[in-house]
């Protein structure tokens, strides 16, 4: 099939992919990631020495071209949201860390799914000097796979026995924030050796995650494991569901207008993925419209819905 390819078409695939590398202010490096050609292939075949089948490169080359047009063409039909909405919701989150790092003490935020509890996680750590932000995954969920999240997420390099006196080390007199997301997949050791940081590192502990999280804490008895956790606990926040502010606010940032629209849009965010499930149907929708060369109406989010809910979910929504 490569030889199909005249000597023509591969110097047109080779001078557009040059123009897209140029034009999308990336290295070869990047093209040849995003490609799938291995780096040196691709280097040597831009420069007209690639030894190999240059027609074999040229397809490979022409797929990624097509497919990159294909996501700009999808990314222009998408809304684009700001990465950060100040919720009422977010703003609670914001001021419950900023107490978290400034007394310094232990905080407990919790949230359902897609009400933007790690959104406000992430925009706090950006804005504020000396917060560390480990997200702790199942397959983490040792005391010493957290520690080495935590080192990464400080900058520390040291060897597996010094991981909890290094990030003492570098937390003293800091004044600064750590944060744990996702913490329900934390044994119960990880979550005590927080307490443990927090009390000779006198840095702020931000524990987040879902519900879990809460009952574990909470659920043990008064002289049990968390015992010394609990009662180091100076703030909670517990927010299951968006609240009508957060809805109201993130319709705004949208730029969604109509009546009929907004309330669609309003029971969608009140499903189970929240303001992200909200998000993600309005993507749809604007995708579904662009095709049919107009804008957003309620019969685009209908069948947006359709696509992501069961059984239709908010298309039979009043």
């Amino acid at each position: 099939m490569g030889d199909s390819i005249s000597t023509p078409e591969i110097d047109a695939a080779r001078r557009d992919t040059r123009d897209a590398i140029a034009a999308r202010g990336i290295s070869v490096a990047e093209a040849a990631r995003q490609s799938g050609i291995a780096q040196s292939t691709l280097a040597a075949w831009l420069n007209g020495k690639y030894a190999g089948d240059n027609a074999r490169i040229a397809e490979q080359a022409r797929t990624w071209l097509n497919h990159a047009k294909e996501q700009a063409q999808h990314r222009a039909a998408t809304p684009v949201l700001p990465d950060f909405i100040a919720t009422p919701t977010a703003e609670t989150i914001l001021g419950t860390l900023m107490f978290a790092q400034t007394v310094p003490d232990i905080v407990l935020i919790t949230g359902g799914a897609g009400i933007g509890k790690t959104t406000a996680l992430e925009q706090y750590r950006a804005t504020h000097p000396n917060v560390w932000m480990h997200t702790a995954e199942p397959a983490g969920a040792s005391m010493n796979a957290m520690l080495e999240g935590i080192c990464e997420a400080m900058g520390i390099r040291t060897i597996t026995t010094r991981r909890s006196p290094a990030i003492l080390g570098r937390a003293k007199g800091s004044g600064g924030l750590l944060i744990v997301d996702e913490a329900q997949h934390l044994r119960s050791e990880a979550l005590d050796q927080l307490r443990t940081i927090h009390d000779v590192a006198r840095i702020g502990i931000a524990v987040a995650g879902n519900s879990e999280v809460f009952a574990r804490i909470d659920g043990d008895s008064r002289h049990g494991l968390f015992a010394q956790f609990r009662s180091r606990v100076g703030m909670r926040v517990a927010r299951q569901k968006p609240l009508a502010g957060d809805v109201e606010a993130l319709l705004d940032a949208t730029g969604v207008a109509g009546a009929a629209e907004r309330r669609l849009l309003r029971v969608i965010a009140g499903k189970p993925g929240a303001l992200r499930g909200m998000a993600k149907t309005l993507r749809v929708a604007a995708i579904i419209a662009a095709a049919e060369g107009g804008e957003i109406t309620e019969a685009h989010l209908r069948a947006a819905a359709a696509r992501l809910y069961d059984h239709g979910g908010a298309a039979e929504a009043s």
